[in-house]
């Protein structure tokens, strides 16, 4: 399988940022077709370390298969940043905060880290590789003497047409939504803990309803020792109904403040069949037959 090197670079004497104080460039590496791509090694180097610039100005370079798509998130409080490194188009990405005037030298930070960058890391099958370079500063800042140089070892092989076919139109698909990627769920530090068991922070158990003995229990053990009492079908029902009712994490299971008292949700286990379910047939599924005798399929 052939390995590729490609050394390319984004020189720039000089880049105004537009009014929102935002700026692109980019560079295009055509690569085979009908291949899969992997990327062995890739690196960053500043050919200039210090470029001359007005104020501050935060830098993103990204290497992808694909145009990368500027997104409305925020970046050291500028507008825009390029979508996040977990973006599976992502094959190598530098964020660089520039001092300004260049006083001091520049803070980075990369993905994947020169570790996991030194092996094998991503596949791709799109035909190209992007190195796109974001300037982030104020509005009008003139940056001088941009200079940056990107290393990357491909490993090339060839594949299917229809491999290679999914491949591109994942790619395609995973670039349109990059700018609306939004996940995680935010939780009120008071509900952290208990949310999952052991809910050490509830006592260990989770709260139970406890059913009247002389109301929703009498038809178990009647307390005068007589005979049980008779409840109707449809009432029993009505209890397992009301024993299944969904509620809010950490309550009790069950229904509370019933005409009989509270309903705990155990009360469903011991009920028979044909009280949760309905009426039992003789048959379930019924059965059709045919004049020899065979099972027909209703």
């Amino acid at each position: 399988m052939p390995i590729h090197e490609i050394r390319e670079s984004i020189e720039q004497e000089k880049i105004i940022l537009d009014a929102n104080g935002f700026g692109i460039v980019q560079k295009v590496i055509n690569l085979q077709d009908n291949m899969s791509h992997k990327m062995l090694q890739c690196d960053v180097f500043h050919d200039n370390p210090l470029p001359s610039s007005t104020t501050a100005f935060t830098a993103e370079l990204l290497v992808t298969p694909t145009p990368v798509i500027y997104t409305d998130m925020i970046i050291n409080g500028y507008q825009n940043r390029a979508p996040a490194a977990a973006n599976e188009n992502i094959l190598f990405k530098e964020t660089t905060i520039f001092e300004e005037r260049g006083t001091t030298l520049p803070n980075k930070e990369e993905f994947p880290n020169r570790f996991i960058s030194a092996r094998p890391t991503f596949t791709w099958y799109m035909p190209k590789l992007y190195i796109t370079l974001f300037l982030h500063g104020s509005t009008g800042d003139e940056i001088d003497n941009l200079a940056m140089s990107v290393y990357c070892a491909v490993e090339s092989k060839k594949v299917s047409l229809v491999t290679y076919g999914m491949g591109v139109i994942r790619e395609d698909h995973i670039a349109q939504v990059a700018a609306v990627m939004a996940n995680g769920r935010s939780i009120p530090p008071a509900r952290n803990v208990g949310q999952a068991y052991p809910m050490w922070k509830y006592g260990g158990v989770r709260p139970e309803y406890m059913m009247k003995s002389d109301a929703f229990a009498d038809f178990f053990v009647s307390p005068s020792f007589d005979s049980s009492k008779t409840v109707p079908t449809a009432q029993l029902r009505q209890f397992a109904q009301l024993a299944r009712q969904m509620v809010p994490n950490l309550e009790a299971f069950g229904t509370g403040g019933n005409v009989k008292g509270d309903i705990p949700d155990w009360v469903k286990f011991h009920l028979p069949m044909g009280i949760e379910s309905g009426p039992i047939r003789e048959q379930w599924p019924p059965t059709k037959y045919a004049d020899n005798g065979n099972t027909l399929t209703l």
